[in-house]
């Protein structure tokens, strides 16, 4: 027996007022009364807790305290348009409630249970849209019949029926005999099957028939326990919904990977190469004069084949020129023949005296140099030590009291064309020296001309002493071209060092640049002060632009996520009502849409990881990178929920 105690329900006016009724087991009954006299919204209080509807419930003399544990083991509800889960099949209906009890799909209970209610034949793989309203009515109640439900409740069950199914519906409830049926309806036919009516009358139940001998009342024992799963229900979906879903996917992945393009512009925007910007780069500012047009962008000692001597009014000049600290010639060794691809072996002796020896090969990026360091560079000890840069310990494992040794080419003599490319051709001497590490120079420090970051940096002093060595028993290396047609032409000169670099004031670097720049057509300037800024300055404009085409893009991208998010939710209204009728607790439905967010959020996090990895070359920051996308993964998470929240939102 069900008893309902204490019945108040109000809206904008009372619709019950203390009012009581009751149901008896195997019984069937009816509620009626005029249209709007709340027959459908008693029905509704009976499954749902509202605010605007209070009572006491009590099940074979037990007080229910939870409502939706009582309707998911006992209640079956069908109202009055037959409505069905929209992303079930007809088998998947039963299939929902039979894994809710854990239990395993039996096909032929399923038949049984819709030959019951004269659905014959039926293609249960097909969706309860294909049914009739009558044939969906009488779906739901074979399902109430597998679920083995006590209570079937009937909204209007005859409505939009013909005398021939209303007749076939009395059968069917006539037949359930172990059942409460609870029905409204305006149909005196079905009134003859009614063991029980009610008439809804100033607010009241008014019992106007009762065939019930309340001695013979058997209780029904609890015996279902219905569980929810969210893990399993989130396969249930029809094909439109996937799509949907899919579709979600596939353009947030659209959105994320326009995202990870426009963040690692952004990233490249924003780092700064920290040795571009110490103090030995924002006040070294190298020049030189060149003979002819030029090729290539300058790189100090790049071009000696270009550079000329200074016209000495000019250079005076650009001494005195205010911000210029001091000015100095820069040369560098280095292990290669410029007149071929020959390299020498380079030896690392240990402090313990252990030797490495290392065949050094250009072409892969291992160009070791010799550069000079000055006087005013700041990470100068003025110990007139050897120092090396952070690269170079790096790759070839060299430590502070190991010792460098190699043969390394040092400029002789020149030849001199007069004009054109090439002015100038140029033979070595091959010398072995020998270099004690004392410092290497943190990876920020130093100073890099743009051709290797592989240097030994020596005293200004030492370099220009192993320039000016003469010594007639070392080997000239000279190319066939110097040897076969140049020495026939021209004399050999004595090597003239063209190339210079100034100490400027940081403040005056720029004005210093521009004003040698004008001075004479030929001559080329280097800072790598100057480039970053220069670099800087086009990648932020590129950025703009790229993030102009990103907005407009992403616009659309969200646009057309939301929506489909927006009607995704909207189909799915019925089914969260149905699962609420049910007895799904309004918290294992949002667990349910935060186990498919969930899903939502791996697949993107991992598909775009995948991205960023197959596609790793073109991303310079891959860690920063992917953590800002799955920023972004987030943020659309989130959008998504707010727009499901929306959507789902009861008024």
């Amino acid at each position: 027996m069900l008893e309902i105690k204490d019945i108040h329900i109000s809206f904008d006016r009372n619709i019950f007022n203390n009012t009581q009724i009751q149901f008896y087991s195997s019984s069937i009954h009816a509620i009626v009364g005029k249209s709007g006299s709340g027959k459908t919204t008693f029905l509704k209080s009976i499954i749902h807790d509202s605010s605007f509807a209070q009572s006491k419930m009590y099940y074979n003399h037990e007080e229910i305290h939870q409502k939706d544990d009582f309707v998911r083991n006992h209640v079956a509800y069908v109202d009055q348009l037959g409505s069905y889960f929209p992303n079930m099949s007809i088998k998947q209906h039963f299939q929902f409630y039979a894994e809710m009890k854990k239990e395993k799909i039996d096909v032929q209970k399923i038949n049984r249970c819709l030959e019951k209610v004269n659905l014959n034949n039926v293609n249960i793989n097909k969706s309860p849209s294909v049914l009739s309203i009558g044939e969906r009515k009488r779906m739901l109640i074979a399902l109430a019949i597998f679920c083995d439900k006590d209570i079937i409740i009937l909204d209007e069950p005859t409505a939009s029926l013909d005398k021939k199914n209303i007749s076939l519906l009395k059968k069917i409830l006539v037949s359930l005999e172990d059942k409460t049926i609870i029905l409204t309806t305006h149909t005196p036919e079905i009134l003859e099957i009614c063991n029980v009516i009610y008439k809804i009358e100033n607010q009241e139940f008014h019992c106007q028939k009762n065939d019930i001998d309340e001695t013979q009342e058997t209780e029904i024992k609890l015996r279902n326990n219905y569980q929810f799963s969210s893990i399993k229900y989130f396969r249930y979906k029809s094909l439109i919904q996937w799509i949907q879903y899919i579709g979600i996917i596939v353009i947030s992945l659209f959105i994320l990977i326009q995202s990870s393009l426009i963040v690692n512009s952004f990233l490249k925007t924003t780092n700064v190469s920290s040795q571009a910007i110490n103090q030995s780069s924002k006040e070294m500012l190298f020049i030189r004069s060149r003979e002819g047009e030029i090729v290539w962008d300058y790189n100090p000692s790049s071009g000696f084949h270009d550079s000329k001597p200074f016209d000495e009014d000019n250079l005076s000049k650009i001494k005195h020129m205010e911000g210029v600290k001091e000015i100095k010639k820069f040369e560098e060794l280095t292990l290669f023949n410029p007149h071929s691809e020959e390299s020498q072996t380079l030896q690392i002796v240990n402090k313990n005296g252990t030797t490495k020896n290392y065949t050094v090969n250009v072409s892969e990026g291992y160009d070791l140099r010799v550069y000079p360091y000055y006087e005013s560079n700041d990470f100068n000890d003025h110990d007139n030590g050897v120092y090396i840069s952070y690269g170079l310990s790096q790759v070839y494992n060299i430590h502070e009291g190991d010792t460098i040794k190699a043969k390394f080419y040092i400029p002789k003599d020149q030849y001199i064309k007069g004009s054109g490319l090439d002015y100038r051709s140029v033979t070595y001497t091959l010398r072995e020296l020998e270099f004690k590490v004392s410092k290497i120079i943190k990876k920020d420090d130093g100073y890099e001309t743009g051709v290797t970051d592989l240097i030994i940096y020596i005293p200004y002093e030492n370099l220009m002493n192993i320039m000016s060595h003469i010594d007639k028993k070392e080997e000239i290396i000279s190319s066939y071209y110097i040897d076969n047609v140049l020495s026939k032409q021209v004399s050999a000169q004595p090597y003239t060092m063209n190339e210079y670099v100034l100490f400027v004031d940081e403040d005056y670097v720029a004005d210093i640049n521009n004003s040698i720049l004008e001075m004479d057509d030929e001559y080329d300037t280097f800072s790598r002060y100057l480039g970053q800024l220069e670099y800087d300055k086009m990648m932020k404009e590129a950025f703009q632009t790229k993030l102009l085409s990103f907005a407009a893009i992403c616009s659309v991208g969200l646009i057309a996520l939301l929506t489909t998010q927006y009607f995704l939710m909207k189909s799915r209204k019925k089914e969260f009502q149905i699962l609420e009728d049910s007895g799904v607790q309004d918290k294992d439905t949002k667990k349910s849409l935060l186990l498919e967010n969930s899903i939502y959020f791996i697949i993107i996090s991992i598909a775009v990881f995948l991205w960023l990895y197959i596609d790793r070359e073109r991303y310079a920051y891959i860690i920063a990178q992917y953590l800002a996308v799955l920023g972004i993964s987030f943020i659309l998470l989130l959008l998504m929920h707010a727009v499901s929240h929306l959507v789902l939102k009861k008024k």
